[in-house]
């Protein structure tokens, strides 16, 4: 697409210079640019992407540059006022504006994003409406899983709108985007033209990147916002809200076409009764504005009851009935490490959780320590990033857990002793060497574990979950905490 051609829609974009450009892809990383690219020169948190303008001009690059930069003699120059924002509106406009052609719903909250988000999609696909979805885990469609190797668990906008663009010009119907906080802020979820805007829950979490719940709170309420000013699709624009979340009075009157409540404990539009589970899932009767159908879920703890009350959210606003949502929440098999157990026999029960703050950790305690005969013992550590959030995690495990190994989660360029000592400085009432101990080498912390357990007992592995590599100063280590559990029990059971 001409330049100039591709300024005339995105709303604020103009040409400087070289409206003849001939722009064939979007990119934010001037490192990866070249002939044919327009280089959008992004202001971030850490790094201004327009000191990296004449880089990317030197490589034969468009540049989209902010008021008041200079831009080198001789460059293709696109201004635009917000260039985080432009980042998604120049992808999606040189895609096609991908979002017009497929349902999109978002998920958004601080717990339960990912489950909820696969569980949507499983739904839509089951029920004979083609999906596909982004998530922190990866990207999903057309029965391909390919793994989210971003770190993020929203991508960047222009990649967001390529996975959507893909995910058009296979055919598919709809896609679930899981949507962060963060995303909603940076706009890398702008020109995804929302149909469905669904929470799981808002707790208390990345206060060192919005300062207070308030400002949290209203990242996350962008979603209803987007949704609502989205362009119509055929379907009424729906939120999703947790009627049992302390969000939903604050969100409840959010104006918005159409609005689906879900809850255990009070009256919503969808509920689950007569619920009956153990450690191995729940069985429900789900009660839903189009109807009534038996779930047997194959998934341990109340969250995930949660979970599936707001997927079928998504799915009825997207007109799916309720009894091809009951058959397929009960064929979905759960996401690579969200409440994954391992089993290879053993008398005890192993599950492998992402929980990675002080939050998700004690949630994922709570629900086990139900459905745990004997002891409940917990692996975790804590990140490099998350230093504002280590002796919540000790305070969660002391109080959860009934045995606990401190260990490392990606540590980066920290000492991970350093880090596990702060984890230890929030654990109240527990004694290190009876109730808990610090192993720093992950794989030798979770074979004392799993080494320790006996029959009834259950053990958490937290804080890793899907992810396919540790992070430390060395750079990107490979790491499988599935793989090492499994070997873990296998050296037991030879034993």
């Amino acid at each position: 697409m001409r330049l100039a051609d591709l300024a005339r829609g995105v709303p604020g974009a103009s040409v400087e210079a070289g409206g003849d450009y001939d722009v064939t892809g979007v990119r934010y990383d001037s490192r990866r640019v070249g002939p044919g690219d327009l280089f959008v020169a992004v202001r971030g948190y850490h790094v201004d992407g327009h000191l990296y303008a004449t880089d990317a001009a030197r490589k034969g690059a468009a540049l989209a540059l902010e008021p008041g930069s200079p831009a080198p003699p001789g460059a293709a120059v696109l201004r635009v006022a917000d260039s985080r924002s432009a980042l998604a509106e120049l992808a999606a406009e040189l895609l096609g504006r991908p979002a017009h052609g497929l349902l999109v719903a978002g998920v958004t909250g601080t717990d339960g994003k990912t489950t909820t988000t696969y569980m949507a999609q499983h739904i839509l696909e089951q029920s004979g409406v083609a999906s596909g979805l982004t998530s922190t885990v990866g990207f999903r469609l057309r029965g391909e899983e390919h793994y989210n190797e971003s770190g993020q668990t929203t991508t960047e906008a222009s990649e967001l709108q390529e996975w959507l663009a893909r995910m058009r010009d296979a055919g598919l119907r709809a896609a679930v985007v899981e949507a962060t906080s963060h995303a909603l802020v940076q706009g890398r979820v702008n020109a995804c033209e929302f149909d469905v805007a669904a929470f799981t829950n808002i707790g208390f979490d990345h206060m060192d990147f919005h300062g207070t719940w308030e400002d949290y709170l209203q990242a996350k309420a962008r979603l209803v916002d987007m949704c609502a000013a989205s362009p119509a699709k055929g379907v009424p624009k729906t939120v999703v809200l947790n009627r049992d979340d302390i969000s939903w009075e604050r969100l409840k009157d959010r104006p918005i076409e159409r609005r689906f409540t879900y809850s255990l404990d009070n009256d919503a539009d969808f509920r689950a009764v007569d619920i009956w589970g153990d450690a191995n899932g729940s069985r429900f009767r789900l009660v839903t504005p189009a109807g009534e159908a038996a779930v047997g879920l194959r998934l341990p703890a109340r969250f995930n009851v949660y979970n599936a009350l707001c997927a079928a959210g998504i799915a009825v606003a997207m007109g799916v009935e309720a009894e091809a949502i009951g058959d397929a929440l009960s064929t979905f098999r759960g996401v690579r490490g969200r409440l994954e157990q391992v089993e290879l026999g053993q008398p005890f029960r192993v599950f492998i959780d992402f929980a990675h703050s002080a939050g998700s950790l004690r949630s994922a305690l709570a629900e086990l320590r139900q459905v745990t005969d004997g002891r409940l013992i917990a692996v975790f550590g804590s990140t490099a990033r998350s230093d504002h959030d280590r002796p919540g995690m000790g305070h969660a495990a002391g109080e959860g857990a009934d045995y606990f190994v401190i260990t490392t989660d990606d540590p980066l360029d920290q000492d991970p002793a350093e880090i596990a000592a702060d984890v230890q400085s929030g654990v109240v009432g527990r004694q290190p060497g009876r109730d808990y101990v610090t192993v720093l080498d992950r794989r030798t912390a979770i074979r004392r574990a799993i080494e320790m357990a006996r029959p009834g007992d259950t053990v958490l592995l937290a804080g890793k979950g899907h992810e396919r590599t540790m992070l430390t100063a060395a750079g990107r280590e490979p790491w499988d905490e599935r793989a090492e559990a499994e070997a873990a029990i296998r050296n037991l059971n030879g034993a």
